[in-house]
């Protein structure tokens, strides 16, 4: 089959629900044109109040707010661009049992690649960490920042985060943060359990 003879997946819609989308692409222009570039976020106890008026967990209202700021990002096709060199961050706090480091930047052509170290203090075999954050970096200037791979298992996870522009040498005037943050309608992995007899050769 052709990519000519391909269709569309089969999907629910009506006028309502258009009026809904069409009003939502108008607010958006909106709110680009009044932000004339710059990025705005409301406070975070503005958050927490929308959060509970719309039933709207946090971490999915940050996400959508940095999705709407993140328009005027530049996107570099080539990625991170050649290494120039790594420097130091190593800042360190605990929260809840949880350790959080932020080890270094790899500072790139293109942008810096700053990672972070999540891991239990008291480790449980139980316990299977699913990170929601985002890195916030505040300083003379604005940084769009972008989420750039992550790995982990148990009670440990690193995470890796692009910055634009590429941070400078020294970092002591920069103030790093995490929020809350999650796709909308994200959903966890299915798990299957696999607990049959399985044998070899007996067929």
């Amino acid at each position: 089959m052709g990519w000519s003879e391909l269709r569309l997946l089969p999907s629910e819609y009506n006028d309502a629900v258009k009026q809904i989308d069409q009003k939502l692409l108008e607010l958006i222009v909106e709110r680009k044109t009044l932000a004339g570039g710059k990025r705005f976020s409301p406070p975070k106890e503005l958050i927490r109040q929308w959060a509970e008026t719309y039933e709207i967990p946090v971490p999915q209202i940050n996400w959508l707010l940095h999705r709407l700021n993140e328009g005027d990002a530049p996107v570099f096709s080539d990625g991170p661009g050649e290494l120039l060199n790594v420097i130091s961050i190593m800042k360190k706090t605990t929260v809840d049992g949880f350790e959080y480091v932020l080890t270094h930047s790899m500072q790139h052509e293109n942008g810096s690649m700053v990672h972070l170290d999540i891991r239990q203090i008291r480790q449980d075999a139980r316990v299977h960490v699913r990170p929601h954050l985002h890195l916030e970096i505040t300083g003379a200037e604005p940084y769009n920042v972008h989420r750039h791979g992550s790995h982990g298992g148990g009670g440990q996870a690193h995470l890796n985060f692009f910055v634009t522009p590429r941070l400078p040498e020294d970092v002591s005037e920069l103030v790093f943060s995490l929020i809350p943050f999650a796709m909308p309608m994200d959903t966890a992995p299915k798990e299957v359990i696999l607990d049959k007899e399985v044998r070899f050769g007996d067929e």
